[in-house]
């Protein structure tokens, strides 16, 4: 096997493989035990290992992941998906808001959500946060995963509505992702009795050209939690085709399972102490 990295920052644990596509993850593999950039590195449709009996761990409560997700077919496997953050709840704090919708409209963005779908006792208010530009140009389009967990955010709503308008002249501030395709950053975080629980944070997709001259729009694409990210490799029963999952947690906390979605799925999880 070859070496495997010493920065524990970059190594991701498997979840699994799956032949569905959808899972919930409440634990993952040890890297030391199964290693998906090793272990996994000629992986086939044709030559899917047996998981089951290695010793898991389990996803811990308060806790950012990353999570991602690979195909799989009989030529190997494909390249990972874009890491999707997610933080798991503590015991008694709401969940995060799910299902998030937004739509261009003359005063500007317009956001819906649902309420968590998992939480203890009622929803007393959301927040609704904008990653802004940076005051230094030359960090405005981070290229990692970190420079943009360090994106600076401001609250633009916060009211007991799961739905609000982000007004044009908050959006003239926003900051443009441009790590994949260029997005503007959204936060929504629910808050009960106990206090506000995980943040879901969505990319709302910008044209390319029109975000080049300030003119917001497009389509959204949600991830989980405020931090972390997954990805999930699979086969599919039909087509040979698989899908891999991996996640990748940021920092330590307690444990409420994840969802994430897979064909025939293997996931990684990647952590921080």
């Amino acid at each position: 096997k070859a070496a495997k990295p010493k920065d524990e920052s970059e190594i991701w644990h498997t979840v699994g493989i799956f032949k569905t596509v959808n899972h919930t993850v409440s634990n993952y593999i040890d890297a030391n035990d199964w290693d998906s950039s090793i272990d996994g590195e000629m992986l086939t449709a044709d030559s899917i290992p047996d998981l089951s009996e290695l010793k898991r761990i389990n996803l811990e409560p308060g806790c950012a992941y990353r999570f991602r997700v690979a195909a799989i077919n009989s030529c190997g496997r494909g390249e990972w998906s874009d890491a999707t953050p997610f933080k798991t709840c503590l015991p008694g704090f709401p969940g995060a808001p799910s299902a998030i919708k937004i739509s261009k409209s003359p005063e500007g963005a317009h956001l819906s959500w649902e309420p968590p779908p998992s939480t203890t006792g009622d929803i007393l208010e959301y927040s609704v946060y904008l990653a802004i530009k940076s005051q230094n140009a030359a960090k405005d389009k981070p290229t990692t995963t970190t420079a943009a967990a360090q994106l600076a955010f401001v609250r633009v709503y916060c009211g007991s509505n799961n739905q609000c308008t982000v007004a044009n002249q908050s959006l003239q501030t926003a900051h443009v992702d441009f790590t994949s395709k260029p997005a503007i950053i959204f936060r929504i975080a629910a808050r009960n009795d106990k206090g506000y629980g995980p943040a879901t944070q969505v990319r709302w997709l910008q044209d390319p050209q029109l975000s080049k001259t300030n003119t917001m729009g497009g389509g959204a694409t949600a991830g989980g939690g405020a931090t972390g990210q997954v990805g999930i490799a699979g086969k599919r029963l039909s087509d040979k085709s698989a899908t891999i999952v991996a996640s990748k947690r940021v920092k330590v906390g307690g444990g409420t399972p994840a969802t994430g979605t897979n064909s025939s799925m293997m996931v990684s999880p990647q952590h921080h102490h």
